[in-house]
Parts: structure tokens; C-alpha cells; sequence
């Protein structure tokens, strides 16, 4: 944690706003796991890699994994999934169940899945990741920090999503803007990009954009619209999590979605079994520090 002294004696004070302040909350629980295996020594049998939890410890570890930040509120499975990267106890899957079950911030701000109506006309699948995206908006949202409105834009390779805040809904000239400093500059240029038939994306102005980066311009059917099921679906997830991390304050959401980006990409999907990240870049980031060996280790190998 970084930290400034004014003057000998004087109050150390944190340079950076407490709610930048993660790494140290979340590499804490596995201080206080090792601190009670100090107390109460595991059997000593368990998988590789992972820490015995005592019983003392085990209900701060499960806040940590379902309620941090970091994770924001996941089902059991990715719960679950999560413990397993690095605790372990013998009815851990039953504990993570009713765990989560009992959860009153998922009750209050989850709904049930919905399914999306199969397409008439399946859109392409990708050849690589960032060279096909799906646009859409979420709107009607009360105002952060000066934003009302959230651009979600979806690699439809990877399903890696970028969720940025602004501060109304974009022109055609504006969407572009936002494109090049989120995605462009970072991921390349796509060749395709779907959207609804909201005005910026019908406009002459949006057409000219992509007919200059080599993108083709694709539009859902009015009749239709499930077609850029991928951005609604991502929607969909990160509306639900961002629910649950600003069930208190509805109006902090700007400075809380980057954590819903982060869980978003980083959680293991049911299809796979690994992260958006990972899918993307060959590597899931370590959850704590001591993980990073192995980790560098995995890089050689690969």
C-alpha cells in the first residue's frame, strides 16, 4: 500500500482514495488462512498448490470470494471455481452452495437467466479475437460521476467485453471516438461490426467510419433484434453484478464498473471452463502474489 509521512512521528496517511485500495484487501485472506494454519495445522493431503482452510477462517474466505470487489457477487459454480484456484476444505461445495443461497444482495438484485430466441441468420464466427465486435448501449441509468449511460462493446471471438461509462448517448461521430480509444488502439481493427438501428449506427456519418477502417457495417433486424445477442447478454451480466455492488448507492455505478469489467473478464464461463481473459490472452491473472511463480512457470512451459 503505497503511504506518505509528513514529518517524523507524523500520521501516515494513503496517497491513493480508499476505493482504489484492493490488493492489500484481497491478498489479506490468504495472510489470515496461513495465520490459522499456524493455529490449526490442516491434514496435509490436500491438491497441490492449494491451502487446507480451517474452520475459523472459512466464512471470511467465502465473503472474500462471492461479496469482494473483485469477483462481485458470482454464482456457486464460479464461486466455487474461484476457492478452488487456491483453498480447499472438505464440504466446501456444500458451504459455497448455501453460501450463496443465502446471499441477500443476490436475492434482492438478480433475476433469472434469460434466454435469447435463436437467430434466423447466425451471424459469422470470428477467425481470431477483436475482428468481429457487437455494440449496444444501456441506458436510463441515474447520473455518476456525470455519466447516464454505458457503451458496452464485445469481442464476439472471446466474448471479452469493454463496458465504458459516458456521459449521454453518443453521436455516430463520438461512438467512433470511443472505439479508437478503447478498442482500436489496443486490439486492432475489426472487420465487422453489429449494432441495433440506433441512429448512430444508421447514420451516413457511421457508414463513412467503417468504410475507412475496412469494417463492414451489420444491423440487426428490427423484427429481430436478438441477432447482436452477445451485447445483449453481456448487458444483461454486467447490469445484475453492478446491481449488487451499488445496491446501497445507485448513484456511485461509475466508479464501481470497472470491478464488474474486471469479475466479467476474469470469472471462469460455464462453456469452457476458463476466463474471457484467459481465452484471450493464453493466461488467468494470479489471485494473490504467491501465485506469480507458477504462473511464470506456465509461461515457459507454454
Amino acid at each position: 500500500m503505497f503511504s506518505k509521512t509528513e514529518e517524523s512521528g507524523a500520521k501516515t496517511e494513503t496517497i491513493l482514495p480508499q476505493k482504489f485500495i484492493v490488493g492489500a484487501v484481497t491478498w489479506r485472506i490468504e495472510e489470515e488462512v496461513l495465520a490459522a494454519l499456524r493455529m490449526q495445522p490442516g491434514p496435509g493431503n490436500g491438491p497441490p498448490g492449494r491451502l487446507f482452510v480451517p474452520e475459523s477462517v472459512r466464512s471470511a474466505v467465502l465473503q472474500w470470494s462471492h461479496a469482494s470487489k473483485m469477483f462481485c457477487h458470482p454464482g456457486v459454480a464460479r464461486t466455487m471455481a474461484l476457492l478452488r484456484r487456491r483453498f480447499w476444505w472438505p464440504a466446501m461445495g456444500e458451504d459455497t452452495r448455501r453460501f450463496v443461497a443465502a446471499c441477500p444482495v443476490c436475492a434482492q438484485n438478480k433475476s433469472a437467466n434469460r434466454t435469447s430466441s435463436g437467430l434466423l441468420h447466425p451471424l459469422p464466427i470470428p477467425r481470431r479475437p477483436w475482428l468481429h465486435l457487437a455494440l449496444d448501449f444501456v441506458t436510463g441509468l441515474p447520473s455518476s460521476d456525470g455519466n447516464t449511460v454505458i457503451l458496452t462493446i464485445v469481442d464476439r471471438f472471446s466474448k471479452f467485453a469493454h463496458f465504458v461509462p459516458i456521459s449521454k448517448l453518443p453521436s455516430a461521430s463520438e461512438t467512433s471516438e470511443i472505439l479508437v480509444r478503447e478498442v482500436f488502439r489496443v486490439h486492432g481493427l475489426p472487420s465487422d461490426i453489429v449494432s441495433d438501428r440506433g441512429l448512430q449506427f444508421t447514420s451516413a456519418v457511421w457508414k463513412s467510419f467503417c468504410l475507412a477502417i475496412g469494417a463492414t457495417v451489420s444491423l440487426t433486424s428490427g423484427f429481430h433484434p436478438q441477432s447482436n445477442g452477445q451485447a445483449e447478454r453481456g448487458n444483461h451480466k454486467m447490469e445484475s453484478t453492478l446491481c449488487c455492488l451499488v445496491s446501497s448507492d445507485p448513484a456511485s455505478w461509475a466508479s464501481q464498473l470497472p470491478w464488474v469489467v474486471y469479475s466479467h473478464n476474469t470469472l471462469p464461463t460455464s462453456a469452457t471452463g476458463m476466463s474471457l481473459f484467459q481465452c484471450l490472452y493464453g493466461y488467468q491473472p494470479p489471485l494473490f502474489p504467491s501465485q506469480e511463480k507458477d504462473l511464470s512457470h506456465q509461461a515457459r512451459k507454454a
